[in-house]
């Protein structure tokens, strides 16, 4: 573990916040992303604890900058990775037609994904956005997802124009539909007459939530096709509650370490999304607004399992420090005295 470099993002606004030994580079712009770096390593940042009664005390030196500081830059999904991880996940958006007074019309449509991630959507021959469609093929798909917490990471609308399937795609769609979406009743269910539409996405209008500013930006069709969903994607949200309800004290001790500050300063902490690349959390310090952090794995997690592994290091490694723990080194068989 020696030499572990935990790099943190400041992602809102900090107000009144006295996390010490903090290097901010503020960003231009209207409303300027707060970036926060952290280096620890046994070597660079050494506490010395006591007990003074039943109150555990921490004093902490600054940390120094080690050969490690090379690994400063801001690991996170892409803008076009996230956008394709909440396609894939939600599988229902609002389909914006334009009606025949030229007014947009918005409705709701579940739909499956091709091999390129294009959206395939289910429509009623009869309905008034199919016949928008007929008339004009443009169209609009906003996509976010429901519930917390992927609800909080991004929004996107997908932009394009539909084309209607043929008779042997519309076969396996419909099938594929079926095994995503069973179970429709009423105005859901399924109908032999159901037509199949893929929306060729042309561009994507994208709104970070967690590790972005409010602008909103545009992706390109390249960007949004060769973009890849996150392999986390179907696990995040049972780690996320998982770890809140069942770990919250690694990750209050992985907050406190991230901030840079002892675990006793730390008034609330909450695991908000993980990925392949690091994680989100929600951090207040005691008589201080709260602030949502970025936290960088040192290499991508390959599945649930090593998320769940990685998660468990850092908490070990923030224990470690929290408390000056240097492990020791087994002496090698047969090493020369």
């Amino acid at each position: 573990m020696d030499g572990h470099c935990l790099h943190t993002t400041v992602t809102q606004p900090i107000s009144h916040v006295h996390c010490r030994r903090q290097r901010i580079a503020i960003q231009s712009g209207a409303r300027p992303v707060k970036q926060i770096h952290f280096l620890h390593s046994r070597e660079a940042h050494k506490d010395v604890s006591t007990t003074r009664g039943s109150q555990h005390v921490v004093s902490s030196a600054p940390p120094q900058r080690s050969d490690i500081s090379t690994r400063q830059v801001l690991h996170k999904p892409s803008s076009a990775d996230t956008a394709k991880t909440i396609v894939d996940i939600v599988a229902h958006g609002t389909l914006c037609t334009i009606g025949e007074d030229g007014v947009p019309l918005g409705t709701y449509s579940n739909y499956i994904l091709d091999d390129r991630g294009m959206p395939v959507l289910r429509l009623r021959a009869d309905a008034v956005h199919t016949q928008n469609l007929r008339r004009s093929p443009r169209c609009s798909l906003f996509v976010q997802p429901g519930d917390r917490p992927a609800r909080l990471l991004a929004r996107c609308t997908l932009i394009g124009e539909v084309q209607q399937l043929d008779e042997e795609s519309s076969a396996a769609a419909a099938e594929r539909h079926e095994a995503l979406h069973p179970f429709g009743i009423g105005v859901d269910a399924p109908q032999a007459t159901d037509l199949y539409f893929s929306l060729h996405v042309k561009k994507c209008f994208y709104v970070g939530g967690m590790g972005a500013n409010s602008a909103a930006e545009v992706l390109t069709q390249a960007e949004y096709v060769e973009a890849q969903p996150d392999p986390l994607r179907e696990h995040a949200a049972f780690l996320v509650e998982q770890h809140n309800q069942q770990r919250a004290e690694d990750v209050l001790r992985i907050c406190s370490h991230a901030c840079s500050v002892r675990i006793d300063e730390m008034e609330h902490s909450q695991l908000l999304w993980i990925d392949q690349l690091g994680l989100y959390a929600f951090a207040k310090l005691i008589r201080s607004d709260g602030i949502v952090i970025r936290v960088p794995f040192l290499r991508p997690v390959l599945d649930e399992r090593d998320a769940r592994s990685t998660l468990t290091m850092l908490a070990q490694v923030a224990w470690e420090q929290e408390r000056s723990y240097t492990p020791v080194m087994p002496e090698l068989v047969g090493a020369s005295s």
